[in-house]
């Protein structure tokens, strides 16, 4: 049907630049958080990279204090620097992994992962922390139960889960278990603290968000921890769920995809 002349077009002129002014300003921003994700990058890398040649000579003054007096205060000092300087490294590759989700270049590779043998090297690289705050970690896993998954992946979704269990805990103890069901692994992380209320359970699978609202009260940290579980447990092929009530303790599940020798037991 042809237009009566004088008849304005029925999106304004007021109306059309108004929607081109917010497709710059959506285009301005997202320049602004690929070059903020470019930067945290950057620094993730710089972080990382000189620490891991002193990391090298911490191991090689541990072993060396190790075969000289290993119950020494010395060797108990190295350890515990051993320890600090590993968590610094895990901490800069949390920075890492979270812009490269969000640039979409996260790529993980599958392949036969003992999670029995993982969960233990977890466990023990996080037993200082744990005696610090009180807590003991009891693992369960059978030692057959092999995931068809990326380990380093597997591994920053456990550290990240324990790490949380140890924080919010309260001291108390910390449960981890693996079990096959419905032809997937279920990795269970449990603790008995302060629980998640309902209406925050979905809002801390977010980036930069805490199982607590009040920033004075806690714990330090990115808050990118869950949001990483959540996104590296799906980009294997699995998915991580939340049971809490407030004061009663959570627990985390990730199903990840059983290996073919696991599935055919």
């Amino acid at each position: 049907m042809r237009r009566r002349a004088g008849i304005s077009d029925p999106v304004s002129v007021p109306d059309r630049d108004e929607a081109a002014a917010l497709r710059r300003e959506v285009e301005t921003l997202r320049r602004a958080l690929a070059e903020r994700d470019a930067f945290l990058a950057g620094v993730a890398h710089e972080l990382r990279n000189p620490m891991t040649p002193i990391l090298g000579q911490v191991e090689r003054l541990v072993a060396a204090a190790a075969r000289e007096a290993p119950d020494g205060r010395v060797a108990q000092g190295l350890a515990q620097l051993r320890w600090l300087v590993e968590r610094y490294i895990r901490r800069a590759t949390t920075l890492l992994d979270v812009s490269r989700v969000q640039a979409g270049q996260l790529v993980l590779l599958a392949a036969p992962v003992p999670l029995a043998e993982v969960v233990e090297e977890v466990v023990a690289s996080l037993s200082p922390m744990a005696a610090h705050a009180g807590s003991t970690i009891a693992v369960a896993v059978p030692d057959d139960l092999v995931l068809s998954c990326e380990r380093l992946a597997l591994d920053q979704i456990l550290d990240n889960l324990l790490t949380n269990a140890i924080k919010y805990g309260d001291g108390g103890a910390i449960a981890v278990s693996g079990v096959r069901q419905d032809g997937a692994a279920r990795i269970r992380v449990s603790d008995r603290g302060i629980g998640i209320a309902p209406a925050d359970q979905a809002r801390i699978f977010e980036r930069f968000e805490r199982a607590v609202g009040d920033p004075g009260l806690a714990p330090i940290g990115f808050g990118v921890g869950l949001w990483l579980v959540r996104r590296l447990a799906e980009a294997m092929g699995g998915a991580v769920a939340l049971d809490s009530r407030p004061g009663d303790g959570a627990t985390f599940t990730v199903t990840l995809p059983l290996h073919k020798s696991a599935i055919d037991r």
